[in-house]
């Protein structure tokens, strides 16, 4: 082999794909009107349907792996796509629980995944060969090798990228959808969630639990930026008062419902596009299943 590296890569359509709102299905540039009615519980099928398949997702790195390795590299990339969805982020807070924060603080509230390869390390100066990245994402330049979804949106597609996304979604199209495309269709319901007076409500019943502690904090967010500024044992403390309070004043149930309003109208909005998904998903994980054995 040419080369014998061990490295991670994102394969998200996400970080590859141009994606606007605009050209997501069902998308308009108005934001999502609240439900008259929201339907208790959509927030989870939103989450589901915003969260890529992991079984598929292995199958695409499985796929990657053994092209790279026909093509002389030892190269393992990490899954893609957004996985276990937490829409409540999208409007500005982490989940926490009490046992959660006594456990580890706040370290369930820190970025996840691999993050870019520092240049220096072997996975940095494997991502700067020319040769690795033409084995990976095909020849020629990135405008020659973007490809376009139903959508209308676009990724980078070539090598042995393309080749394992072939292998278990069948189609570019397919992969977006599933992926990268699902999770952006929610956007326009969680920025109008983010704008509703209800989450206001949730922050001020949480601010004046706070307001009784050692830690009287404003917002969640602040508490968890000095949390994480302070570390150790004070980070614990400020986190299971947090949490204390989010519990006790139903903090998580109130955005939750807050949610509930505008993705029981998105979910409505996007029923064909959810169940084209679902099939999409259901033969990429077989694939997949396939594949690995």
């Amino acid at each position: 082999m040419k080369k014998k590296t061990i490295g991670v890569l994102i394969l998200t359509a996400g970080a590859a794909a141009t994606l606007a709102a605009a050209a997501t299905p069902g998308v308009s540039s108005m934001l999502t009107k609240p439900a008259e009615h929201p339907v208790s519980g959509v927030t989870l099928a939103a989450e589901q349907f915003a969260s890529a398949d992991s079984a598929a997702e292995n199958g695409v790195a499985e796929a990657v792996r053994r092209c790279m390795a026909k093509a002389g590299y030892d190269y393992t990339p990490v899954s893609a796509g957004q996985q276990s969805v937490d829409l409540k982020q999208h409007v500005g807070f982490d989940t926490l629980s009490v046992e959660t924060a006594r456990a580890s603080g706040y370290a369930s509230t820190k970025p996840k995944g691999p993050g870019e390869p520092a240049p220096d390390s072997d996975l940095g100066k494997l991502m700067a060969d020319p040769a690795f990245q033409q084995a990976l994402n095909g020849s020629g330049s990135p405008e020659q090798n973007i490809v376009q979804s139903s959508a209308g949106t676009g990724m980078l597609w070539g090598g042995c990228k393309a080749e394992g996304i072939t292998a278990i979604y069948g189609t570019a199209d397919n992969y977006m959808r599933a992926t990268a495309l699902a999770f952006n269709s929610l956007m326009v319901a969680t920025n109008a969630a983010g704008q509703d007076a209800g989450i206001q409500t949730a922050v001020d019943s949480w601010k004046e639990c706070m307001s009784t502690t050692a830690f009287p904090y404003s917002h969640p967010g602040e508490a968890v930026s000095a949390g994480l500024d302070a570390g150790g044992q004070k980070e614990l403390k400020i986190a299971v008062t947090d949490a204390g309070c989010r519990e006790s004043t139903g903090f998580d149930a109130k955005i939750t419902a807050v949610l509930d309003k505008y993705l029981t109208t998105r979910m409505k909005e996007l029923e064909t596009e959810v169940a084209a998904v679902k099939q999409i998903r259901h033969d990429a994980s077989e694939r997949a299943r396939l594949l690995l054995g």
